[in-house]
């Protein structure tokens, strides 16, 4: 019993601290969208549900931090803390490590077994209704987000009914924050919540990745 309430206390201490780091890092999250030019195209009357699954492709090294920017003004209290998972590479970095954990990330793991436990682990998150960004790819790709890549790992969290909302970003990569007067059209767009089957979660996916609809 005792455990188990320190172990809910160091929970909540964990995501008001999550929540209030997020929160803080808003002016930065608002000079880096001004900074490209970008438009956000959300639907009319949306907010995150808690516990929300959202999918987006992956452009650069500030996607987390402008998609959090942006689902959390349309309900903050929902949406943030988002979590959302990064390469060892980064992750496990002395500095750049630290300061990635306080603003909602959690490594991914090196090996099939990390990995494995680590999509558990989102799925738990996802079970006591924490908000979990991932990027399908599992790398930067400045191009058509190939959907396929992502069934086999995702199938575990897509059997379940979180809702789920896709995130197309467009227009812009890393270095783009360094060059912005070369950015003509960066955007980022929101589906709806979709609600469904796993099957059904798919074809939306591909529908809205692909052709841009969902």
């Amino acid at each position: 019993m005792i455990f188990r309430f320190a172990g809910q206390l160091g929970v909540a201490a964990l995501d008001n601290a999550l929540f209030v780091s997020q929160i803080a890092t808003c002016p930065f999250d608002w000079w880096l969208s001004g900074r490209i030019r970008l438009e956000a195209h959300i639907p009319r009357g949306f907010h995150v549900p808690r516990g929300s699954l959202v999918l987006a492709n992956h452009r650069s090294l500030f996607d987390p931090f402008l998609i959090t920017y942006y689902l959390g003004k349309q309900n903050w209290f929902a949406t943030v803390p988002m979590r959302y998972p990064t390469s060892s590479a980064y992750a496990r970095r002395p500095v750049l490590g630290r300061a990635l954990k306080m603003l909602g990330a959690y490594d991914i793991g090196t090996t099939a077994i990390e990995r494995a436990k680590k999509l558990l682990y989102t799925r738990d998150l996802l079970d006591r209704h924490r908000t979990v960004l991932l990027f399908p790819e599992g790398r930067i790709v400045n191009g058509e987000m190939a959907v396929d890549e992502f069934k086999k790992g995702a199938q575990m969290l897509f059997a379940r009914d979180y809702p789920t909302i896709f995130v197309r970003l467009s227009g812009f990569d890393t270095q783009s924050f360094l060059k912005p007067e070369t950015v003509t059209d960066a955007r980022l767009h929101c589906s709806e919540v979709i609600r469904g089957d796993s099957d059904t979660k798919f074809d939306k996916m591909r529908q809205f990745f692909t052709a841009g609809t969902v």
